[in-house]
């Protein structure tokens, strides 16, 4: 018969409700068993249908299609590698069942295994060309390796078949963030041209999802870093609050807030978020730093030392918190202990900023000659990072 699995995409993928209709030749389930399997269906207890699917197979439609059938419901159900075993089944005698493949996937990708998903995924993208669902999940799959332009190109197909799935219009957001950190993180000045295209990218589409999804906190979230890291602080902060009204606890978008109006120097805007991250955990390393950063300029050393050495109790690399004592250090003349810190990361230098406290370290220690190579390194760095 033809099976229409009303599927709920796959919670563990967080794909948004979706109908996929795969063709499964299989005779017939018969009579009342195949009222029960339908109800059990509907209801969505996929656990009941595998096992009543299994009864069927047992009564002699013992066929790929019904293997298929049971391990689809297994896979909803979160038993993934129960699943993955039916699976294997039908596919071991009918390798091109759509659903067979796009389900196997699945199980793999839920049992931690991305890369065993991916083939599979991708099979079953080319037998059902027409489909996102699989999209959705090889760009799921591809994010999880790495392979963020793959993702890229897997959600804009998506888009493309299916304009109103926000799902689809997420996840190429999620992956063109991806791909514009990553050549930001790079840092030269062509890096920094491509990163503006992806991120123009991202806000279009996240734009959108949040269009479709208004309900979607994680989308808000999303869409407001984006703004933020494009300088749009006024409307990253209305999604912040969007986000903040849908999930009143979500850390993160206290955190993105305040991230937001510290990178403006608004430091009356930056604290009360901060404040409510810290609420929520006293230990936060990014709350932390970003707090002894504040305080620091703020003339507030004791205070900055304190929020900066919770931060590095909790990350020991953590960069701005690395910052902050070294600020302290060089604002209490100590100059050795400021460039051992700085020595630790300043290899992760974002925009030479990391070099220059360093040239101010060597300078206040006297050290002629490590002043001068402070420098230009200072300058080398600077301009490789496109500053002035």
């Amino acid at each position: 018969m033809i099976l229409a699995q009303i599927l709920g995409y796959c919670r563990r993928m967080r794909a948004l409700a979706l109908l996929l209709v795969f063709s499964a030749s299989a005779a017939s389930p018969q009579g009342g068993l195949a009222e029960r399997i339908g109800a059990a269906q509907r209801q969505g207890h996929y656990g009941e249908a595998a096992r009543l699917y299994g009864e069927l197979i047992a009564s002699g439609s013992d066929t790929p299609e019904m293997h298929t059938n049971r391990g689809i419901m297994l896979q909803l159900a979160g038993e993934n590698q129960t699943a993955l075993d039916e699976l294997r089944t039908a596919l071991r005698a009918k390798p091109d069942l759509p659903g067979a493949n796009l389900f196997a996937g699945l199980a793999e990708f839920g049992l931690g295994h991305p890369n065993a998903a991916l083939p599979l995924l991708e099979r079953a993208r080319h037998l059902t060309p027409e489909n996102p669902a699989p999209l959705l999940a090889l760009g799921k799959a591809q994010t999880a390796v790495g392979d963020l332009a793959g993702a890229l190109d897997s959600y804009r197909a998506a888009v493309s078949l299916a304009p109103r799935m926000a799902e689809a219009w997420y996840g190429a957001g999620v992956a063109a963030r991806g791909l514009a950190d990553r050549e930001l993180r790079l840092g030269t000045a062509a890096d920094k041209q491509k990163a503006r295209k992806y991120l123009n990218e991202c806000l279009a589409a996240l734009t959108r999802a949040v269009d479709l999804a208004p309900g979607s906190a994680r989308s808000h979230l999303l869409l407001a870093e984006s703004l933020r890291d494009s300088g749009k602080l006024v409307e990253a902060a209305g999604e912040y609050s969007a986000a903040i009204n849908l999930d009143p606890k979500m850390e993160a978008a206290y955190l993105g807030l305040a991230t937001g109006w510290w990178k403006a120097a608004d430091f009356d805007h930056a604290l009360p978020p901060l404040n409510k991250v810290l609420a929520l955990d006293p230990k936060d390393p990014s709350a932390n730093a970003m707090l002894g950063d504040i305080l620091v300029r703020r003339g507030d050393y004791d205070g900055g030392e304190r929020a900066a050495m919770t931060a590095l109790a909790g990350n020991p690399r953590l960069a701005q918190a690395v910052v902050v004592m070294a600020r302290i250090y060089l604002a209490r003349k100590q100059p050795a202990p400021a460039i051992e810190a700085l020595s630790r990361i300043v290899s992760e230098d974002p925009d030479g900023s990391y070099h220059y406290l360093l040239f101010r370290a060597y300078k206040l220690s006297g050290d002629e000659a490590k002043t001068k190579a402070a420098f230009e390194d200072f300058r080398r760095v600077r301009a490789e990072k496109g500053g002035k």
